[in-house]
């Protein structure tokens, strides 16, 4: 289902910036603060009209799954500052947020109606699975996985990986697994074992390589005064790309203003979030607040920019963040196939719909707000 882009003349960055300020405070008192969540009027918004605000309150309650807990990941962060900063509710959409587990399985069976994935394999596995979903916004364009060796007495290239003890979690990333035979190395050379989430299984011997997220572990290590090699399969001239958000099928065909502005919301947010290292602390404070567990915000402050760094670095050039093409996924797609990851050939343009960006962007200008 295809949708035409709005007409409604989007803002530059800053006038965007000013504009939805004093629109999401409208109504508020006059020493009500920036940071204070708007209250939407009684039965609509000040911000919409009143007929999107109608279609998007038809939608009903909606559930967002995270792709991990409240990390300070991108697709997880921008999230829950929308939800915190009552921006959902000024677009007239009634979202809850809860840690994930299953989230393409639940996102199927329609339990939520969004959630994050870890990148546009799972999407694709997902679907060769059966499950009723699509890929609707991807966030980075470059491979978010990594290798990790200790620097002292680690291998020296590619080919010194074999007979190496390795760590991964869940399953061995094909991205990983293209790097080695890119670079003429036999993956099947390495012993692969499952490990848990404990990085120091690296710098304490256990393993002598070991997966994980760039924004992540790599960090963890170095913050502990561990010093170690970085194997980054993009500069092997692999291509991947990471937090993808997913929607049920069902619901997308019957709320498609839902989904534009649960996404005009998220992208809104996100950009409020990187104009400065105050609100940077604010959105973290929500994401804190929400979790059961112990929040260290020094480190998810790094993970933020981590991959904040990495979404900027990766965007081609005239595409607005959360794009997504078959060209984008194809990588991924070919990767699967190729380690026995799926039971038939993917296919992306069946697997994603791109017209909620389209439908939310002028160009690379986020269209702010909403009709």
């Amino acid at each position: 289902m295809s949708h035409a882009p709005l007409t409604k003349k989007p803002l530059t960055a800053l006038a965007a910036t000013a504009a939805a300020s004093a629109l999401l405070l409208a109504g508020c008192s006059s020493d009500s603060s920036a940071s204070e969540a708007p209250t939407a009027s009684a039965g609509g918004s000040d911000l919409i009209s009143a007929e999107r605000c109608a279609e998007n309150q038809a939608a009903g309650p909606i559930t967002f799954l995270t792709s991990f807990a409240y990390a300070a990941s991108v697709g997880i962060l921008d999230v829950v500052t929308a939800k915190e900063k009552g921006i959902f509710d000024e677009l007239c959409l009634d979202v809850t947020i809860e840690p994930g587990s299953t989230n393409a399985q639940l996102v199927s069976a329609g339990t939520a109606q969004f959630a994050g994935l870890g990148s546009p394999s799972d999407v694709l596995v997902a679907v060769d699975n059966g499950a009723d979903i699509s890929g609707i916004a991807t966030y980075g364009n470059t491979v978010a996985i990594t290798l990790m060796t200790n620097k002292e007495g680690g291998p020296s290239s590619l080919a010194d990986f074999s007979g190496l003890t390795a760590g991964y979690k869940g399953a061995i990333p094909p991205q990983i697994q293209a790097m080695f035979l890119e670079d003429g190395v036999d993956p099947a050379s390495i012993n692969w074992v499952s490990v848990g989430y404990d990085p120091t299984i690296l710098p304490n011997g256990q393993v002598q390589a070991l997966t994980g997220y760039k924004s992540n572990e790599p960090l963890a290590l170095e913050s502990q005064g561990f010093e170690i090699t970085q194997w980054d399969p993009a500069e092997y001239g692999i291509k991947s790309a990471f937090n993808t958000q997913i929607v049920n099928n069902t619901f997308k065909e019957e709320h498609p203003t839902a989904v534009e502005d649960f996404l005009r919301a998220s992208f809104y947010a996100y950009n409020w979030i990187n104009e400065s290292d105050t609100n940077l602390d604010e959105a973290l404070g929500y994401a804190e607040a929400l979790s059961d567990a112990g929040y260290d915000l020094v480190s998810s402050k790094a993970r933020w920019n981590t991959e904040v760094g990495l979404v900027e670095d990766s965007q081609p050039e005239g595409t607005p963040l959360g794009s997504e093409s078959v060209e984008q996924w194809t990588p991924e797609a070919d990767m699967l196939v190729e380690f026995d990851l799926v039971g038939s050939k993917p296919d992306p343009a069946s697997a994603i719909d791109t017209s909620f960006v389209d439908a939310i962007y002028d160009g690379t200008e986020l269209i702010w707000p909403a009709p």
